[in-house]
């Protein structure tokens, strides 16, 4: 009978020492070591990190400002007709849904800005949802214009759920959706 020992000493029944190589003690308890390391490095590697290192600038206070800030850009940009403000607001994968329900993306937004329809927008009960590299704005928003086809003023009113996420150190509006609200539901 023998009884083992790391130190690469194994002792016989007869209580004398037989001497085990070291080579033999490291091939059969470092090889598997070894490539339980290689196996945890490679899986720590592969391991989406969920510290991620934040500018210390980018608080939630900080970002809220902000989405608040490029949405009165939009809405401004928007109104005026100013294309290119609202090409480097939107991102170019952006998707939007409209109050009928119909599927936009950014051409159609930019064709819209474009136009020659005169509106105004007023937002109210306005709120951003910080995420960890996005924000959620939604509000209310009553837009007045004058129909092109018909020469007739309108009132419209709308909640919106705007979606920005930070690519790079930019923020863009990837998603938007606007349902409309009666007139009479604002009193409400």
């Amino acid at each position: 009978m023998q009884t083992g020992d790391p130190g690469g000493e194994t002792r016989l029944a007869s209580g004398r020492a037989k001497i085990t190589p070291m080579s033999s003690f490291r091939t059969s308890t470092v090889i598997p070591v070894a490539g339980l390391v290689a196996a945890s490095l490679c899986l720590e590697g592969a391991r989406t990190s969920t510290n991620k290192k934040t500018d210390p600038a980018e608080t939630p206070q900080a970002i809220t400002a902000t989405i608040l800030h490029l949405e009165d850009l939009l809405d401004e940009a928007e109104s005026q007709h100013r294309v290119a403000d609202v090409d480097r607001l939107i991102a170019d994968d952006y998707r939007g849904i409209t109050v009928g329900g119909g599927i936009i993306v950014k051409r159609d937004v930019l064709a819209a800005v474009g136009g020659t329809e005169q509106t105004s927008s007023q937002s109210s009960q306005r709120e951003v949802r910080v995420l960890e590299n996005a924000a959620v704005y939604t509000a209310l928003v009553l837009d007045r214009g004058t129909d092109e086809k018909t020469q007739q003023p309108y009132l419209l009113a709308t909640r919106v759920l705007d979606v920005w996420q930070k690519r790079g150190r930019e923020w863009k509006l990837v998603n938007d959706q606007a349902t409309a609200v009666t007139l009479d539901r604002l009193a409400q």
